[in-house]
Order: C-alpha cells, then structure tokens, then sequence
C-alpha cells in the first residue's frame, strides 16, 4: 500500500513539472476585466424621449403619455441640446399599486389623467427630470452603495430633490437614503441607460414610483 502512494505521488511531481515545461513558450494570458453591465441598452441616435414614449413600446406607457400631453411637457421631453435624466414610470406605476401616483397623489387608481390638477401633475413629472446625464457608469456615482443628492426639475418646494445610488451590480436605486423623510420611498431602477438625442439624454425605467412626500 505504501509503495503504491509513493509511486502516484511520484507520477504527479513528474506531471507536473512536464506540464511545467510545456507552458514556457505560451503567451501571457491579458488580465480578466469584469463587466458589470454598464454598456448602453438601446442607443436611439437623434430620436428623442417624447418620440420613442409615442410608440408605447409594449403598451406600457398610456399613463405616461397621456400625464405628458395633459401637463404641457411634450417640449420639455423633446430636448435634444440640454444633459437630461428622465426616470420614466410605466402604467402599473400609475394605477396599480396600492400607493401609485394616481392613488397616493390624487385619491384614487380610477382617477382619469384629465382630471387631475396639470400644475400638480407637471411637478411630479419634472421630479423624474434631473438636470445633467447620469448613466449606469460611474460618472456622478462614484462610489457603490452611496446616495448623492441631485436637484430635479419640479418647482414644489417639497420635493425638488431626490437621492441616487448604485449597488454593486451597478443597478441606480432612487431615495435609498435614511436622511430622506419617512414618507420617501425607495424605487429600483428596472432597466437603465435609454440614449437618446445623440447622446444628451439618458432614459431608466421604473414600474413604482419615488417622490419624498405628497406634491402640493
């Protein structure tokens, strides 16, 4: 039995070396990069957010557009020269859920968009409007898991702010901050990096809603 361990060893420390040997004339592998995802998903070129909204890509934009059109915003969703962020909400952010927009803001899920106060509605649409591009990268979010404070386009004097963060698979979380008041609600983003306007805007899409409190 003894004999037969020293022979395997034996064989192993030979394998070993050969192979050893073998591998001198190989060439240095490059060092792996890791790709947390941050690529660009859909690139529009010119095409701007309001245009690509229109389409309704998947049904799933018929409050987000008609919420647009009833506040006055098509321009402000047009832009092609200024840096934008839009945060754009789908339907079930709407009306779906118990503490949507149409519901926590205006009373009701079965509340029509046409019924609803247009300065109101506007300010929560330019709350989803930040003023400068903010992809996935590490541009503005340098650090993983930390929230920075960005101003948003709303004139309410509540809410004109919102905090930003991302994870460590790079995923943009919305008022993740504990410094936030407790009626703030922390929203993942569910897709990222929209580019729209030859690159002067970036759209992410969330299916919830994020303001810190209740619009005036």
């Amino acid at each position: 039995m003894k004999k037969t361990m020293k022979l395997s060893k034996h064989t192993f420390l030979l394998l070993l070396v050969s192979v050893l040997f073998m591998g001198c004339d190989l060439k240095v592998q490059e060092s792996f990069v890791f790709d947390p995802g941050t690529s660009e998903l859909f690139t529009f070129g010119a095409k701007t957010p309001w245009e690509w909204i229109q389409t309704n890509p998947g049904n799933e934009y018929n409050y987000l557009i008609e919420a647009i059109k009833h506040a006055g915003l098509e321009e402000e969703f047009s832009n092609t020269t200024s840096k934008r962020t839009y945060f754009l909400v789908k339907d079930d952010g709407w009306n779906v859920i118990s503490n949507s927009i149409l519901n926590k803001e205006f009373g009701s899920n079965s509340t029509l968009i046409a019924d609803t106060d247009p300065v109101k509605l506007r300010n929560i649409l330019l709350y989803y409007i930040v003023p400068q591009y903010i992809d996935q990268g590490p541009g503005l979010l340098q650090t993983l898991d930390v929230n920075y404070e960005v101003k948003t386009l709303s004139k309410d004097p509540i809410n004109n702010f919102m905090t930003l963060r991302r994870d460590w698979n790079y995923a943009i979380g919305l008022n993740y901050s504990e410094d936030l008041p407790s009626t703030s609600m922390a929203t993942p983003c569910r897709l990222h990096n929209y580019i729209f306007s030859n690159g002067n805007s970036v759209a992410h899409i969330l299916t919830g809603h994020a303001r810190i409190a209740p619009f005036e």
